[in-house]
């Protein structure tokens, strides 16, 4: 599972450029991650804040990086009469401002302190992906955003399929007014999490609240990734709950979530279609810089327990559960699954979450 406790990251491979910006570390007591190039994708999202040398930002996008929020470029110490500062590359990488190491530092240590003062604890992030069709991802995922909220946790129930049936209708709220993701835009990388929740369609349970986050009927289109990756942060910032149902296909908004989860569940079926379909879809996320763990769903026609499958494809086992009685029948009549508190599907999903409390 990936841990989201990112460092601030340094990117520099000039050793005086590293010497000075250790420094101003050092002056804002704040522990940071040095990286050269190629920086892992996992490090690049996951800072809080970045210190970028200049001299490598044409580099680093050649790498292709998706943009992000709180880049900060450093030129010096001692270039005043070196290569012009490249601009497009810059500002193609989220890049918000250009400070010289030689006469500017203060302001990197206040940027520094900032991204480590304490937040609110508990924010979380868990993606669900499905390893094929019709095994049930949507349903686990609306069940553990539920039984989260009874635990007293504010969600944010994200829908990352624009083409399907739809997250509002499995909880019965797509007639409500709100915001879907068509009409979310931060193009300062700045969202406030409480605010979302109030603009955003959702049910109360017990102390918490589902938010959901889906598309819009008439007109649906992809999240794009910027505007997810504000959303995602801005959760976490906030202490909250970020739930996402992803499709098992790669998508730009998707993969991107995956790679910055604190857990990514895998769902598939107790059987031996389930077992190949998983297969590749491990290889998919392992590839993304994350690691899955498994829920199976049954039964089990053939006997192939979700044990046994985990083993084989040398995965974690977070739960494995039998088909929930009357969930049909329930999700009909507008009951959303997982509502009881009890039951198979609830079961599993406090399992899971337990995982990230």
């Amino acid at each position: 599972m990936n841990g989201m406790s990112g460092l601030p990251l340094l990117i520099t491979e000039d050793e005086l450029v590293l010497d000075e910006l250790l420094r101003v570390a050092a002056a804002a007591q704040v522990e940071v991650l040095h990286s050269r190039l190629p920086v892992s994708r996992q490090a690049w999202r996951t800072a809080p804040v970045v210190l970028l040398d200049a001299a490598v930002a044409d580099r680093l996008l050649a790498s292709a990086p998706t943009r992000r929020d709180g880049v900060l470029a450093v030129t010096g110490p001692g270039r005043g009469s070196g290569p012009p500062v490249d601009w497009p590359s810059l500002l193609a990488l989220g890049v918000s401002a250009v400070h010289d190491l030689d006469v500017d530092d203060a302001a990197l240590v206040g940027a520094l302190t900032e991204a480590a003062a304490p937040g609110p604890e508990g924010g979380r992030v868990v993606a669900v992906t499905g390893a094929a069709g019709g095994v049930g991802t949507s349903v686990f995922a609306a069940a553990l955003a539920l039984v989260a909220a009874g635990r007293g946790r504010q969600v944010v129930l994200g829908d990352g399929d624009p083409w399907g049936a739809g997250l509002d209708l499995l909880l019965g709220v797509e007639e409500q007014e709100g915001a879907r993701w068509e009409a979310l835009h931060a193009p300062t990388g700045s969202l406030g999490a409480q605010a979302l929740h109030r603009s955003l369609p959702g049910i109360p349970v017990a102390r918490g609240r589902v938010s959901v986050l889906g598309h819009d009927r008439t007109a649906p289109v992809p999240a794009p990734s910027a505007t997810v990756e504000v959303v995602v942060r801005s959760v976490r910032r906030a202490g909250d709950l970020f739930v996402a149902d992803l499709p098992g296909h790669p998508e730009p908004a998707s993969d991107l979530v995956i790679g910055v989860a604190d857990l990514v569940v895998l769902v598939t079926t107790s059987d031996v279609r389930g077992g190949f379909a998983a297969e590749r879809a491990v290889e998919r996320i392992r590839a993304l810089g994350a690691e899955p763990g498994l829920v199976v769903r049954g039964p089990a026609p053939g006997g192939v327990g979700p044990e046994e499958i985990a083993a084989a494809l040398g995965v974690e086992l977070l739960a494995g559960y039998r088909p929930e009685p009357g969930l049909a029948r329930d999700l009909e009549h507008g009951r959303p699954p997982g509502h009881r508190g009890r039951g198979p599907l609830a079961v599993a999903a406090a399992r899971v979450l337990d995982r990230v409390a």
